[in-house]
């Protein structure tokens, strides 16, 4: 598609403005399309396109032209800054019309263009310039920006997902610590004698309470860990398999979903996508469940599919909105 010349076109994102394009790219430059003044304009200045002076206006003395004293009084007011050049008559209207810019090099020597789209006398309309949102073609441009499902549902920005995620957490630790009394009550006995020992100031004492209240959470730890393990896996696959949302994705608007279909995971799918933190649970292994759980939960930043690698794993995407409750 040939360029477009530099010129003021139809503003695309407000159908009462006109824009000026640079012959590359829009400016910021704007303008109204009808003079807020123009009602408070006698109409007998308006310019006639043909026919003797009009209103007392100076004609030069060829062939009726308006001269340059009157090409301007019936354009209106450009604002300040709005790059409009006023070395580009317009071209003149019939009475009660505003006047339009001409667009310089455009339809070749002696030719002005129409406005909006429709020429005079002359004259010839000018198509939409290229690669804007709001002419033809311009919308798919930025619209292709957008990264999607397979279907075209827009997938959820990571920011959105770490949302997600805080909030989960935080309901989580809440649920874990009411985990922590209802199975190991005893660390929390050894947790308040280490308190009132540490409060007389008796260093032997407090070294002592804390080898034991050591002694009772390693005691307590493999079967709060197992438990704690549990909680988060039925905690993730009942939001999954039903609503496809979290509380946490809920509040941010937000689901995950299958890769190829909509709606809430089966719980094939939902398992596999928690398999990766079982190495958590691994022994030898376990140590490394930190620094690969963080590469994780940042996978999504770079990934063209905007997927974690436990997405990647079940074969699912995280999308914005909610997922119809029958599974497709």
């Amino acid at each position: 598609m040939s360029q477009q010349p530099s010129g003021w076109y139809d503003d695309p994102s407000n159908p009462d403005l006109i824009r000026y394009w640079d012959g590359v790219t829009w400016s910021n430059h704007t303008a109204p399309k009808k003079s807020p003044t123009l009602s408070r304009t006698p109409t007998a200045s308006l310019p006639q396109q043909d026919g003797p002076s009009q209103g007392g206006r100076v004609q030069s003395g060829q062939g009726g032209q308006v001269g340059q004293g009157g090409q301007d009084a019936g354009r209106p007011p450009m604002p300040q800054g709005s790059g409009w050049d006023a070395g580009h008559g317009g071209p003149q209207q019939p009475s009660g019309q505003p006047s339009a810019p001409q667009y310089p090099g455009w339809g070749g020597q002696g030719q002005q263009q129409g406005w909006g789209g429709q020429g005079q006398q002359g004259q010839q309309g000018y198509p939409g310039a290229p690669g804007y949102p709001g002419a033809p073609g311009g919308a798919a441009n930025w619209m292709s920006s957008i990264k999607t499902t397979a279907d075209g549902v827009p997938l959820a920005s990571w920011g959105r997902r770490l949302g997600a995620w805080v909030i989960d957490g935080v309901i989580l630790v809440i649920l874990t610590f009411f985990l922590w009394r209802l199975l190991a009550p005893e660390v929390f006995t050894e947790l308040s004698r280490m308190v009132d020992v540490a409060s007389t100031g008796d260093q032997a004492q407090l070294e002592e309470a804390t080898r034991q209240m050591t002694d009772v959470v390693n005691a307590a730890s493999l079967k709060t860990g197992i438990a704690q393990f549990v909680l988060v896996f039925v905690y993730c696959i009942a939001f999954w398999t039903t609503t496809a949302q979290t509380p946490g994705k809920m509040a941010v608007g937000i689901s995950v979903r299958r890769a190829d279909r909509p709606g809430p995971l089966d719980l094939a799918t939902a398992v596999r996508r928690r398999v990766l933190s079982l190495l958590g649970l691994v022994p030898g292994i376990g140590v490394l469940w930190g620094p690969l759980s963080v590469l994780d939960g940042l996978w999504p930043l770079w990934d063209d599919k905007r997927q974690a690698l436990h997405d990647k794993i079940g074969r699912t995407q995280v999308v914005v909105g909610k997922q119809p409750r029958n599974r497709s």
